[in-house]
C-alpha cells in the first residue's frame, strides 16, 4: 500500500522536488565559484572570499523553507482535490494513511538534502583552504535536511488537519493580528505576532534551525 501511496504522492510532487534539488545542488557550489587555492593566500583574500561565501549559503534556509512547504501542500492536494473521499475509502486506518502520506513526503524531502550535501562535498574539494579555516558539509547537509523536514511537518499538519483544525489555526491567526492592530492603535508598544515569531524561531522553537548563521566553510 505504501508503494502506491509513494507513486501517486510522486506525480503530484516530481517538478517541485526535481527544481528544489536542483538549486539545493547549485548554491553551495556558488560558494566556491571565485574560489580556487586559498592555501597561500593573503589574509584580505580569504576574508572577502568567506564573506561571499557566507551570503551565497545564507539562501540555503530559503531552500529549506521551500522544501517543506511545497512537499507539505503537495503531500495533500490529491485529497483536497476529491474531498478525502479516496482515503476515507480505503479499508486502512486513517492514522495509518496519514503516517504513509508523511512517509512518502518526508523521503522525497532527503533528495534536494542528499543533492546539497553531494555539491557540499564537491564544493569541499574545489578549494584549498588556508590553515585555520575549516568545511562542514556534512554539518550543513544535516542542518538542511532537518530544517527542511521540520517545516514539512508544519504545513503536513496543517494542510492535512479537518475543517475544523483548519478554521482554529486561522481563527488563533487573526486573533493575533487583531490584537496586534488593537495595540497599535491605543498605542501599545507589544507585538503577538513578533512575540510568537520569536518563540517559533528562537531556540528551541521548532523553526530555531533556519535562522542564526548558515556557512559551509568557517574557523
Amino acid at each position: 500500500m505504501f508503494k502506491q501511496v509513494l507513486v501517486a504522492q510522486w506525480q503530484t510532487s516530481k517538478l517541485a522536488v526535481g527544481l528544489l534539488t536542483l538549486l539545493s545542488f547549485c548554491i553551495p557550489l556558488l560558494a566556491v565559484l571565485y574560489g580556487g587555492d586559498l592555501a597561500g593566500a593573503g589574509r584580505e583574500r580569504v576574508g572577502d572570499w568567506l564573506v561571499a561565501a557566507d551570503r551565497v549559503a545564507q539562501l540555503l534556509p530559503f531552500i529549506a523553507l521551500l522544501v517543506g512547504l511545497l512537499l507539505g501542500t503537495l503531500a495533500w492536494s490529491a485529497d483536497l482535490a476529491g474531498r478525502h473521499v479516496y482515503a476515507l475509502s480505503l479499508p486502512l486506518p486513517r492514522g495509518l494513511y496519514v503516517s504513509m502520506r508523511f512517509g512518502a513526503g518526508a523521503l522525497f524531502a532527503t533528495i534536494p538534502g542528499a543533492a546539497m550535501g553531494l555539491s557540499s562535498g564537491i564544493a569541499t574539494l574545489a578549494v584549498a583552504l588556508p590553515p585555520g579555516i575549516h568545511a562542514y558539509p556534512l554539518e550543513l547537509a544535516l542542518r538542511f535536511w532537518l530544517a527542511s523536514l521540520t517545516v514539512f511537518a508544519i504545513i503536513f499538519a496543517i494542510a492535512g488537519a479537518s475543517r475544523r483544525g483548519q478554521v482554529i489555526t486561522i481563527s488563533v491567526i487573526g486573533a493575533a493580528v487583531t490584537l496586534d492592530v488593537v495595540f497599535l492603535l491605543f498605542g501599545v508598544d507589544y507585538s503577538v505576532t513578533a512575540e510568537a515569531l520569536l518563540l517559533l524561531t528562537n531556540w528551541p522553537g521548532p523553526l530555531s534551525l533556519l535562522t542564526g548563521r548558515w556557512a559551509l566553510f568557517d574557523v
